[in-house]
């Protein structure tokens, strides 16, 4: 879920300028740090993580939509380059979500250079539509299989699935209870992007880069996957305790690309919470079509 989808290539590769970094207020709190001071944490043993998913499906599905806010941000820099220099954006949007019919749709803006951007988002029937603009500006469309269309939907029940996938690869995830809320956690430390084809947390962290790193490819940087690292990757899906519905659900990733002799850093925080129930319904304006 890449919040802004092709971040700007760094200065230092295009020759000139620098970026305004987000607003501080528009940024997610990170993953890391979502829990910094937090009171006592227990393990829940009684749980697997697979049977409290299970549970989280099922209370999610028994309301037919739901509201959601989503914060975002992405950087990428030079190592050792001074502070405020390179490319920096930020994403805030408002998502609904229905479950019957399947249907999204998202309002929100991007940051970046420090102007504001408005982008809208509907997702229906396999096909996304997708307007970066003011009201008046031209939709694209097209399957949300397509990386430009899906680094846009911003599904927050997808976390779901991927704790899921997470499981049945048997990737760890750590459970523990705290103040009537249950949290599952999945990390790694360490990897490289060729790594995707075996993990598929690492694999959607990539989908996510994808746009960022198209555009490093355009303007010279051909370190192959296996060169590219990954520099650490956590996700956390927190439910409630006694309902099992989700209450957020937090990622950040980063990669470091060498280039001549330096390594430009790539980061993402993605943050999502559940708001309310959504009891409308979602149809993709005929602009859109």
């Amino acid at each position: 879920m890449s919040p802004v989808a092709g971040l700007a290539v760094l200065a230092a590769l295009a020759g000139c300028g620098t970026q305004q970094s987000p607003d501080p207020e528009a940024g997610p709190v990170k993953a890391s740090a979502a829990v910094t001071g937090a009171p006592k944490v227990s393990k829940a043993p009684e749980s697997s993580a697979s049977d409290l998913l299970a549970r989280a499906e099922a209370a999610m599905d028994a309301q037919n939509g739901w509201t959601f806010a989503v914060t975002g941000r992405e950087s990428l820099k030079e190592t050792g380059a001074p502070e405020g220099q390179g490319s920096a954006a930020s994403y805030s949007a408002t998502v609904e979500r229905t479950g019957r019919p399947e249907a999204l749709h998202q309002s929100g803006t991007v940051l970046s250079k420090g102007r504001r951007k408005p982008e809208e988002v509907f997702a229906a029937d396999g096909t996304g539509y997708v307007r970066e603009g003011a009201p008046g500006t031209p939709w694209t469309k097209g399957p949300l299989t397509a990386p430009g269309i899906a680094a846009k939907v911003e599904d927050p029940l997808a976390a779901l699935e991927s704790f899921t996938a997470y499981v049945e690869r048997n990737e760890r995830i750590e459970v523990t209870r705290t103040d009537g809320e249950i949290e599952l956690r999945m990390r790694i430390p360490a990897g490289h992007l060729a790594d995707r084809t075996e993990r598929p947390a690492i694999a959607k962290a990539a989908d996510e880069f994808r746009p960022t790193l198209d555009k490093l490819r355009e303007a010279g940087v051909t370190s192959d996957e296996k060169r590219i690292v990954l520099t650490g990757l956590e996700e956390i899906l927190t439910l409630d305790a006694r309902t099992y519905r989700m209450i957020s659900c937090r990622s950040s990733f980063g990669f470091a690309v060498p280039h001549e002799g330096r390594q430009l850093r790539y980061e993402q925080d993605l943050r999502a919470d559940t708001r309310s129930a959504f009891t409308g319904r979602i149809e993709v304006p005929e602009a859109a079509r």
